[in-house]
């Protein structure tokens, strides 16, 4: 099904396959439970997967004696970068995503837009705000991340 090869570069590959049990994960909920519920079961995983992220986050945290905030999220962000794209003119917007790229092969951008809502909830457990104003999975040509502190 999907074209995921061994010569590809390891994180992306990863991440394409955690995309791809994600899709097939997600749709069997919704298949088995119907549209609405099943989304539902499937946004409630997204948060517990989330929680349990930020969980070892925290610790990470604690263990380095970091406060929790944006400028602590980067340096104990447990998910790489590496395959990810960015715009060299514009940091803001990420024009490539493995995680995307396998949801567009597949056809499914829809319930692939459901796991990106992680962000939201990891960037707010580190005091951040955030907005994503344009997103691959909604046919947008980048994912725009607009993060900063929270003003206290």
């Amino acid at each position: 099904m999907s074209k995921i090869r061994s010569t590809d570069e390891p994180v992306g590959r990863m991440a394409k396959l955690m995309a791809e049990l994600y899709y097939f994960m997600a749709k069997e909920m919704i298949d088995r439970l119907g549209e609405e519920r099943g989304k539902e079961a499937v946004r409630a995983s997204i948060s517990k997967f989330a929680e349990a992220r930020i969980n070892s986050m925290y610790e990470e945290a604690r263990e380095k004696g970091l406060g929790i905030n944006l400028e602590t999220y980067v340096k104990v962000r447990d998910m790489p970068g590496i395959s990810w794209e960015r715009d060299p003119n514009n940091p803001e917007d990420i024009t490539y995503c493995p995680m995307h790229d396998m949801w567009k092969e597949l056809g499914v951008e829809d319930i692939g837009a459901i796991y990106c809502e992680i962000d939201d909830i990891l960037y707010k457990a580190f005091n951040a705000e955030f907005e994503r104003p344009l997103c691959k999975t909604s046919g947008d040509n980048c994912c725009r991340f607009i993060v900063k502190p929270k003003d206290k």
